[in-house]
């Protein structure tokens, strides 16, 4: 599976238009490495079976059912090895799915507009994914409390382990209410945000600005900042981090004074949609696949995105995340591929796809047991088109191909000709 996996990964690198196509042999399309990696047929073989739950066993009603398992294991994963920075921010995902789906959400201002909703907390320093609730109507997980509604529940139930630790919250208006602020308040969680003018509790401020104008107000008991800004349009925002500040900033050679609250909520917020922007470029197979396996490749993606941020923390030389894959692709075929090709029973008698394009040199072959000079069938005398096949024995292996192949003429034979 590692080597599946390796190859769907593999597969954002090369766009193709259709799956079969990393499997052709034409000239103008042909990407030899995929056949050599995995056969077209298991690979597709594998893709059709990628299950991740008992459907025996499955609940009546449940929606998550089939993935589950997968959710669960990355969302204890991802909480237990990073240690985020003090600035988090929550905000919605989406994975895009055009099909039926129960559950599937519009958000018209995503990249993508359709597909399952993703409620996200990332670390604002890196980027880093800590964790997720997936939408699915009142069978999401969200621990509901009465007097915040569901949005502000999503706020505490992703929050819920980093109470009491000094930690600052940016979120959207959709969640962002007085109410919340003095509750994650009294759990030491300082909080920004936008906020809707009907939302419960606000405080009275001037209607009708003009634009670049600022009205800014604290609240007596809650000690919470309320501000309102006019740009193209009216700003509502609430905060227990700010203080009555405004700064100066220059935006296309012109001076302008912006509240310091908005200024901080721009600067780290947002940051979940450059994360789906990244993942879009990097996406693994999107097409002809089931919802439940296009959401498990989704949380791949984002299993790969955090290991190349905790790789960049830990190695001084920072890589892209389109490098990071690849060398991450490297390095499980290294280590699996070898593990494939050398376990014993038969040799496939197929050629190698890259035997006429890649490099090849002549080596010894190894011995693996107590038998010295040990020596091969040469697989051009016993696979030739030509002339008769024969058995002649060999010293000599091309490493590349994994052949046993005699120096003169077969070696040059087999890299050089499509019939030998």
């Amino acid at each position: 599976m590692y080597i599946f996996f390796a190859v769907c990964l593999l597969m954002s690198h090369v766009k193709k238009n259709k799956i079969k196509e990393y499997w052709t042999t034409s000239f103008l399309l042909s990407t030899p490495a995929f056949g050599c990696i995995m056969s077209q047929d298991r690979f597709l073989l594998l893709l059709r079976l990628l299950h991740f739950n008992d459907n025996k066993n499955q609940i009546k009603g449940d929606r998550l059912y089939k993935i589950i398992p997968i959710i669960e294991t990355l969302r204890k994963k991802f909480k237990t090895i990073f240690k985020p920075s003090q600035k988090l921010c929550i905000d919605e995902s989406i994975v895009e799915w055009k099909g039926r789906l129960s559950f599937k959400q519009f958000i018209p201002s995503k990249r993508h507009r359709f597909g399952i909703k993703l409620f996200v907390l990332c670390d604002c320093e890196t980027g880093y994914l800590l964790d997720f609730i997936v939408y699915c109507g009142q069978q999401s997980h969200i621990d509901t409390l009465d007097n915040l509604g569901v949005s502000g529940s999503v706020i505490t139930t992703l929050l819920k382990q980093y109470y009491k630790k000094g930690h600052i919250v940016y979120m959207d208006n959709w969640y962002t209410s007085p109410t919340l602020l003095k509750y994650l308040s009294s759990k030491k969680v300082g909080a920004c945000g936008t906020v809707k003018a009907n939302r419960k509790g606000m405080p009275n401020l001037c209607k009708k600005l003009k634009r670049g104008e600022c009205k800014l107000a604290i609240t007596k008991k809650s000690k919470i900042l309320a501000c309102k800004w006019k740009d193209k349009r009216d700003v509502l925002m609430l905060s227990t981090i700010h203080k009555h500040q405004m700064k100066n900033i220059n935006k296309n050679d012109k001076l302008q004074t912006k509240p310091n609250c908005i200024l901080d909520y721009n600067t780290n917020m947002g940051l979940v949609d450059k994360t789906d922007m990244m993942m879009s470029f990097n996406g693994t197979i999107r097409k002809s696949v089931k919802w439940y396996k296009k959401f498990f490749f989704h949380l791949l993606d984002i299993a790969v995105l955090n290991s190349g941020i905790i790789y960049n923390k830990l190695i001084d030389k920072k890589l892209s995340l389109p490098s990071y894959r690849l060398q991450l692709i490297n390095q499980i075929l290294e280590k699996h591929s070898r593990e494939r090709f050398n376990s014993p029973g038969r040799k496939s008698t197929n050629d190698n796809p890259t035997r006429l394009a890649a490099r090849h040199f002549p080596s010894i072959i190894t011995s693996t047991g107590t038998t010295k000079n040990v020596q091969k069938k040469c697989h051009v005398h016993s696979h030739t088109l030509l002339t008769q096949k024969t058995r002649k024995d060999t010293r000599y292996e091309c490493k590349e191909c994994n052949k046993p192949l005699c120096l003169t003429p077969c070696f040059e034979a087999y890299h050089t000709k499509k019939k030998y």
